[in-house]
């Protein structure tokens, strides 16, 4: 019996958003205004905080987050060996230096021991990631950067709508920085934010974002009285988002329907460790991720019953420009090596998630 595919993950974006698109170029004006501000207002609003800044992507949110609080040349910043390149690469961007700092066993987030003993002459900053819409440390971490005056920049881009410790996540440190990348619960193709309640902040991402200015200019005889740049979204952009934000509280309550049936299908089988897709009532996943024994056998199954997964990232230490010894990072090693994203997307069904469930238990001998 042939069965029907099962995707990964992957947007679903249809008719209300064409109808979105279609009103901003009625209006003629496409580039970054009205409806950029609607949907900057709506994230720092869901997100309570009282600043959102829109940019181009997450990586650039990151980048100018570490630049608006003074980061740069001659600064050294901190990041997890487990995360998506882009997370290092945005602070290299900035025109630091990254230093790679192993994680927690539990969340797979930056372990505040390692940061302690990390933290060096030159070390301004620590980005930490809420790796999967698991909130980091930020107790520990918050108390490590007041005694050693380090800025904070949160990168929260897998963790719209997932709180921590009563909190939204991006609400931590000096800034959150999320994605609206296409694999996102909410995504605008491509995108990012900036959120803070740091008013002097906001202010010089503005002028970041936008060529030096805090108000929209006219491109002729402007005043351009500081350094910035271009990272603006466009009113597209965001008109795509803001359909999407009107899914979120329902996407969010899949996601956490979506882990609890994998859990309680997964749960207790030898070779595989699902225990944080349980327990957890503030977090909610953007993938339903596991540990296996043999995360290559079961990837293997997996492709080919045609069912998508997506193994965890390689850990940074062994990415070229971030070349080095596998001994500093054993617990972001293992994961890495054990890790796979399940099957995650909205339309995901009781069925398919059984079936999921009965070829990873074959794979491993269950």
């Amino acid at each position: 019996m042939t069965h029907p595919p099962i995707p990964w993950f992957g947007p679903i974006v249809g008719d209300d958003e064409k109808a979105a698109l279609a009103d901003v170029i009625d209006s003629g004006y496409i580039n970054d205004g009205n409806v950029t501000r609607e949907f900057e207002r709506r994230v720092a609003a869901q997100v309570g905080v009282k600043h959102g800044v829109a940019v181009t992507s997450g990586t650039t949110a990151i980048t100018l987050a570490l630049m608006g609080m003074g980061i740069g040349p001659g600064d050294e910043v901190l990041v997890p060996d487990l995360t998506f390149i882009a997370t290092a690469n945005a602070a290299r961007l900035s025109g630091a230096s990254v230093k790679l700092v192993d994680v927690e066993w539990d969340r797979f987030s930056i372990d505040p021991e390692r940061v302690r003993e990390a933290i060096g002459p030159n070390t301004r900053a620590i980005v930490p990631v809420d790796v999967n819409g698991r909130g980091a440390d930020y107790q520990a971490l918050s108390n490590i950067c007041r005694m050693h005056d380090l800025v904070m920049v949160c990168d929260a881009a897998e963790a719209f709508g997932s709180r921590h410790g009563g909190k939204a996540l991006g609400t931590y440190g000096d800034a959150g920085c999320f994605s609206f990348s296409a694999n996102k619960t909410v995504t605008c193709g491509q995108g990012g934010m900036i959120t803070t309640d740091n008013t002097v902040l906001y202010e010089r991402l503005l002028e970041l974002k936008d060529q030096g200015r805090r108000v929209q200019g006219s491109g002729g005889n402007d005043l351009h009285p500081v350094m910035g740049y271009n990272f603006k979204l466009t009113n597209l952009q965001a008109a795509v988002g803001l359909v999407q934000f009107d899914r979120l509280a329902l996407r969010l309550g899949q996601a956490r329907e979506r882990d609890a049936k994998f859990f309680q299908r997964l749960d207790g089988i030898g070779g595989i460790d699902v225990s944080r897709l349980g327990g957890n009532s503030e977090s909610v996943l953007q993938w339903s991720d596991a540990l296996f024994d043999d995360s290559g056998a079961v990837e293997k199954a997996l492709s080919e019953a045609n069912i998508g997964c997506r193994p965890f990232w390689y850990p940074l230490h062994r990415q070229a420009p971030y070349m080095a010894s596998p001994e500093l990072f054993p617990v972001a090693t293992e994961i890495s090596a054990r890790g796979l994203w399940l099957p995650s997307h909205f339309d995901l069904t009781a069925q398919d998630i059984e079936r999921v469930a009965s070829v990873v238990s074959a794979a491993i001998g269950a």
